[in-house]
């Protein structure tokens, strides 16, 4: 005896099909979590005040794998408190992972004046601190002296690069680049910090330098 489907049945076995072919020809969507190619990664600013607060805030940024983190200060040199010199020592410490290749750090060098004009002069203080940055965490650290704080903050750190930006303001910067979206490091950098420099350097698990670019008034351009 043959089975007859009623018309119901049909349109349902019809649906299941269409649904089957849907599903097959559906292109796989990225693993939660993974960098979108397309889409500019967010930006995470922490200001930096001399507190346990901010300690809190910026380790929970690098918790969360922030992709890009910004701590701005009041400052136009480094003459800022020795807890933001931990969390820099901290990253200095993460270089020194095996395979990481750091540019750019070199010993103490005489403090200079700069000028708001002169990268080279930039260079030389940020290069200056670098060499000086782990003394001022042991001197006059709030957590260094912790193993355990400093060791997990130095893991935290290790996928990011650090570049030391000039605004506009006169204010240092400091932005952490996770290196998961190294592919969209100079757009990103560009856009953020708008660096003087004509092409923006790709990135590298090392520290860079830049100053923003001069602002030209419009009676000035006409």
């Amino acid at each position: 005896m043959k089975s007859v489907l009623s018309p119901l049945g049909v349109l349902v076995c019809v649906g299941l099909a269409v649904a089957v072919g849907c599903r097959t020809t559906k292109p796989d969507r990225p693993p939660p979590g993974a960098p979108d190619a397309q889409a500019r990664p967010p930006v995470e600013r922490v200001d930096y005040v001399d507190s346990d607060a901010f300690d809190a805030f910026l380790e929970t940024a690098l918790v969360n794998r922030q992709p890009v983190v910004v701590v701005q200060t009041g400052y136009d040199k480094p003459e800022w408190s020795a807890r933001l010199n931990e969390w820099i020592a901290a990253w200095n410490t993460s270089r020194r992972a095996p395979g990481l290749r750091v540019r750019g750090q070199i010993p103490a060098v005489p403090s200079v004046v700069v000028d708001g004009d002169s990268i080279r002069e930039f260079r030389l203080l940020i290069d200056g601190l670098m060499g000086r940055v782990e003394e001022s965490a042991r001197v006059g650290g709030h957590w260094w002296a912790e193993r355990h704080t400093r060791e997990r903050r130095v893991a935290l750190l290790r996928p990011y690069s650090l570049r030391f930006h000039l605004g506009a303001d006169g204010h240092i910067q400091l932005i952490f680049f996770h290196g998961d979206y190294a592919a969209q490091y100079k757009d990103v950098v560009r856009a953020l910090a708008d660096p003087a420099e004509e092409e923006t350097s790709d990135w590298s698990p090392g520290y860079s330098c830049s100053l923003a670019r001069p602002r030209v008034s419009r009676r000035a351009a006409e």
